[in-house]
């Protein structure tokens, strides 16, 4: 048990913390000009920092030598035990990025933005939403005591960051849930389907069965199980797909193989194919086969857009450059995409057509960004569509 200090202790300590006051107020007084001045500045910036909802400290060589109140919630009191530092208690993964925010202040260099850091909190609790805390940092060079001082503000952010944490599960569990519609809705169709051919085989079976009707429905059954393999190596390729191999390659090259892969279909659909192909293109850093199954699919859609139409189907295929990346796009005269399903299309098994498992632009967009791109879809001067994407040159 500690010894209760004694009348004397505690008027020395009052003597103490009274000289330590009037320091302070002199180094004031010296900065800032005459009394009048000092006490109407001093007052307003004691109510300003002391009530302020954002941590306050103040360090000199990396010490911190004041806290206000919030950042007293945050960090506790100064004790007598001298200065701590300021990274005592702050996560081993961010004390070179908070040594690097305080040695580009002094240098007056100070990120403007700030930084986050993490704070393992104490009070005997390892684990739980207590046990670590966010901190958005900012800082400011000031002078104290005619020596280079940091002056940071702390702003506990950790109920924002568990927010985010838990919107962004949300999104996956909503994400999850229409992969989960989609892949069900395109097995469960073949299923049936394979029931009913294994009913019917049955039934003639039991009629002491036809060779050839029997070969008729295993050829069926063999149709409808191909279906649902096909799906899942689709949704496989989705989630996995295959890695890019980079190399120095011509953009037209893969833009010309896919036209070359379905030129008899656009033929037999009546689609014109209108290129516009700028040359003299530098060499872009790309996967050949991949670029070419984005062409492709994007060239498949635009034409099936244009299934109904009797007259004026047409599909562009432009390429240019733009700075330091190649642009390529595939514009249509069709329908066009709404802006409300502009958002939805590149959603995994979200699609207009029946006949589609709405997988081929989320793969598409996949490719792209694998090759540090983005897919985006646009009103076309012909106007449908337009995709187009942006792949970066080989530099």
């Amino acid at each position: 048990m500690s010894k209760k200090p004694s009348y004397t202790d505690l008027m020395n300590r009052i003597e103490e913390l009274e000289s330590r006051d009037a320091e302070w107020r002199g180094h004031v007084r010296a900065e800032w000009g005459d009394d009048g001045l000092l006490k109407t500045s001093d007052r307003s910036f004691r109510d300003l920092v002391e009530n302020s909802l954002t941590g306050i400290s103040i360090l000199l060589e990396e010490k911190v030598v004041y806290r206000n109140p919030e950042q007293e919630r945050i960090f506790g009191p100064l004790t007598d035990d001298g200065p701590p530092s300021i990274y005592e208690r702050v996560h081993p993964n961010d004390l070179e990025k908070l040594h690097g925010l305080i040695q580009a202040t002094i240098s007056g260099h100070a990120r403007q933005e700030g930084i986050v850091i993490r704070f393992i909190n104490l009070g005997g609790k390892t684990e739980g939403e207590n046990a670590m805390r966010w901190l958005h940092c900012r800082t400011n060079l000031i002078e104290l005591q005619g020596r280079k001082a940091v002056l940071i503000n702390m702003m506990d952010v950790t109920k924002a960051r568990e927010a985010e944490r838990l919107l962004n599960i949300r999104d996956r569990m909503i994400s999850l849930g229409h992969v989960t519609t989609g892949i069900a809705h395109e097995i469960r169709n073949p299923l049936s389907g394979i029931n009913i051919y294994l009913d019917t085989a049955e039934q003639i079976l039991q009629r002491g069965g036809d060779p050839e009707k029997m070969k008729e429905i295993l050829g069926k059954i063999q149709a409808a199980s191909s279906k649902i393999e096909a799906v899942i190596r689709r949704v496989m390729d989705f989630s996995k797909p295959s890695e890019p191999r980079l190399e120095s390659i011509d953009i037209h090259q893969p833009i010309e193989e896919a036209l070359g892969l379905c030129a008899v279909m656009l033929r037999k659909t009546g689609v014109e194919i209108i290129t516009d192909l700028a040359p003299g293109l530098p060499p872009c850093k790309a996967d050949v086969q991949l670029i070419e199954q984005v062409v492709l699919n994007l060239i498949t859609n635009a034409a099936e857009a244009m299934k109904g139409m009797e007259t004026n189907k047409k599909i562009k295929i432009c390429t240019l450059q733009k700075g330091l990346r190649i642009v390529v796009s595939v514009a249509d005269t069709g329908p066009g995409v709404s802006p409300d399903l502009a958002q939805k299309i590149f959603d995994p098994f979200f699609t207009t057509k029946k006949s589609s498992t709405g997988i081929g632009l989320s793969l598409c967009q996949r490719i792209i960004h694998d090759h540090g791109g983005i897919l985006k879809v646009s009103h076309s001067p012909l106007g449908g569509a337009e995709f187009s994407f942006a792949i970066p040159v080989n530099s």
